[in-house]
Order: structure tokens, then sequence, then C-alpha cells
């Protein structure tokens, strides 16, 4: 374990259990993810650096002015920013992407240019959407102003059956639209980024998490820590409105691409996704408090040798081949004893039936 893990780990902790906001948008870990952090901080080989439990949010893109292009990947940048932050907030909720530049008005340009710096989180929310028995049989208008808040009145709509009927469609082509700024729906997991202590520690951890249903996790590269990132499949990430590349209006209209039953299934789904990731977070950390936190020095990993060594199937296999003919030998050898036990047993029985006979017919007469 090196000195800057330690250093970085005792840094972090300290962060957590002060009263003061970390640098997230919200100032503090998630509720839910609460118990599972402080079960995985509790292990010597393994902190958490950020964290989200999951989120249902929408999303307006940023378009830079100069049309920067984003060439970091923005999962390697946070990291950077982390080695500098050292703290613990929602991961998902202060990602920033830093920024390049590249004269080029591709369309590969454009959307990494959208990706820049800039962009608006319309809705943001760590609980389901809550539909009230009026929202649900009345006019569906609500969901526009809780997915664009403060923007909804903005928002020009589809209509449900396709036809115009005096409300605008989509004037403008889709290349147009693939060129313009775009609001995303999105529902988005659980999501850990943790350092291991070790290469070794991180693939173990890796692999209760792929067991627990974390398929999209991995290690991330970093030249100065080992990182993984722990996530799940449960995603949502669609476009649902744009803003035109060359508005007309001083104030750009937000134009849906679809309809509002259509965002009523989005919510419904995302719903469903919060229920299955909150279940998900609990066999998670089952998981982990039986086979791998069982306590701060057990790595807890199957596949671990006696003296902590990693092994190949083959080495697992002979080294549980030997173990199991010690136990044979060792149950064979107490049934011998056992047997010869019971052995003496019977024969101090039968010799002592037989002095008491013998006794009882000899008996020496009481002198008178």
């Amino acid at each position: 374990m090196s000195d800057g893990f330690t250093s970085r780990k005792k840094t972090i902790l300290v962060a957590l259990n002060s009263d003061t906001p970390d640098k997230s948008p919200k100032g503090y870990v998630d509720e839910p993810l609460l118990p599972l952090i402080v079960l995985i901080n509790n292990h010597k080989d393994y902190v958490t650096t950020s964290s989200c439990s999951g989120r249902i949010c929408t999303y307006l893109e940023g378009l830079d002015e100069s049309n920067a292009v984003e060439i970091e990947d923005e999962e390697n940048s946070a990291l950077e920013r982390q080695d500098e932050r050292n703290g613990d907030g929602d991961g998902g909720d202060d990602a920033q992407v830093s920024k390049g530049y590249e004269e080029n008005t591709s369309l590969a340009a454009v959307e990494a240019a959208k990706r820049a710096k800039g962009g608006q989180w319309l809705y943001v929310s760590h609980d389901p959407i809550i539909i009230t028995p009026e929202q649900d049989s009345g006019d569906q208008h609500w969901i526009v102003e809780t997915l664009f808040g403060s923007e909804a009145h903005r928002v020009v709509l589809m209509e449900e059956d396709g036809s115009k009927q005096g409300i605008n469609l989509s004037p403008h082509k889709a290349s147009d639209i693939a060129r313009s700024q775009l609001v995303y729906f999105k529902f988005e997991p659980m999501i850990l980024h943790i350092e291991a202590s070790t290469p070794l520690a991180a693939k173990t951890f890796l692999n209760h998490s792929l067991f627990s249903g974390y398929r999209n996790s991995g290690i991330l590269p970093s030249a100065k820590r080992t990182m993984l990132a722990i996530r799940s499949t449960l995603k949502i990430d669609t476009p649902i409105a744009y803003i035109p590349s060359t508005p007309s209006e001083t104030e750009p209209k937000i134009h849906l691409m679809v309809s509002l039953t259509y965002l009523r299934v989005l919510i419904e789904l995302s719903n469903d996704k919060f229920r299955m990731n909150v279940s998900q977070i609990s066999r998670f950390e089952k998981r982990l408090t039986e086979h791998l936190l069982k306590d701060g020095n057990d790595l807890g990993n199957k596949r671990m040798g006696d003296q902590g060594e990693w092994e190949d199937k083959e080495a697992r296999r002979e080294r549980k081949r030997k173990e199991g003919l010690i136990k044979q030998q060792q149950a064979a050898k107490a049934k011998i004893e056992a047997d010869a036990r019971r052995e003496a047993a019977a024969e101090d029985g039968a010799v002592n039936a037989t002095t008491a006979e013998f006794e009882k017919d000899y008996q020496v007469p009481a002198e008178q």
C-alpha cells in the first residue's frame, strides 16, 4: 500500500466527516449511498472519490462560441480534477469537460463542440418523479413544466396526433437538427468512483461488482492512481428537443421532437429503473459485506491463495484437490480414533461386568 494512497484516503475521509459542503452542486453525498460508502471506506484497500446514487435529468447541451472541440475523455479529465480536489461528492453532477480547439465545421466537430462547457441542467432529481392522481388524469403539460423547469415557457409542443393544428411540428431539416443544441432526457443509475491501494485490490473489487450486476464497470487508466468506475447498464439517454442552430428569435425556442405521451413513457421507465437501481445497490452492499469487506484485512476473494497470491484456475484446482485430500485423511483418522475409543469402552464395560458377577458368587461371609 503506497503512502500516496494512505494520504489521499485520510484527506477524503476527513472531508467526508466534516460539516463543510463538498464541491459538488448538492454539496453532500446522496443519502441512499451512505451505508455503502461507509462500508467501502472502512476497508483498508479502498476509498470512494465520487458518487451518485442515480438520477433523472434533462440536459441542454452547451455550444461554445468558438466551436471548441472536446479532445479529452470526460471521465479521464474528471480523474485529473479529483487529484486536485481530493473530495467526495456527486461525481455525475459536477462533471465539466476540458476544452481543446480545432477549426472544423464537420458534424463530428459540431457534436464535440456541443459537449464543451456551457451546457445547462434543466431538471435534476435523485428520486423518482411522483405523479399525482390529478396529473395522471389531467392535462399533461405538467411534464413540460417538470422536465424543462424555468425554461418551460420556451418549449414548442409537438402535436400528439402528428398534425400541425396551428402548432409547429418541426420546421427544420433532420440534418439541421443534428447540428443544433439538443436537449437530452437521461436516467443515470448509481455510479461510484473508487481508488484502490493496488491493481490486485482493484481487480478483486471489480470482480464482485460484475457479479452484482454492474456490467459497465471497469478499471480506469490513470498514471497516478488505481481507479475503478462502478456502473450498471440501467440507463436512458435520448434527445427529446432542440434549439435551432440559427434561431430567429431573441430568446430561441426549444422545439420538442417527441410527444408528451412519449415523455410520460420515459418518466415511467425511469421510475421503474429507479426501483431496480435501489434494489441493485442493496444486493451490491450485501455481496460486499459477505464476500469482500468482512474485515479490513481480508480481501475476501475466493481466488486468493493462502499467502495472498493470485491464482489461476489450474493452481486453484490443485490447491482445492490437496485440501480435499487432507480433509479426507483427517476424517479417516478421526473415524479410526473414534472406533478405538468405542472398542476400549466396550472392553472396559465387559471387564467391569465380569468382576461384579465374580464378587457376587464368591462373597466372603461376614464374621459373626
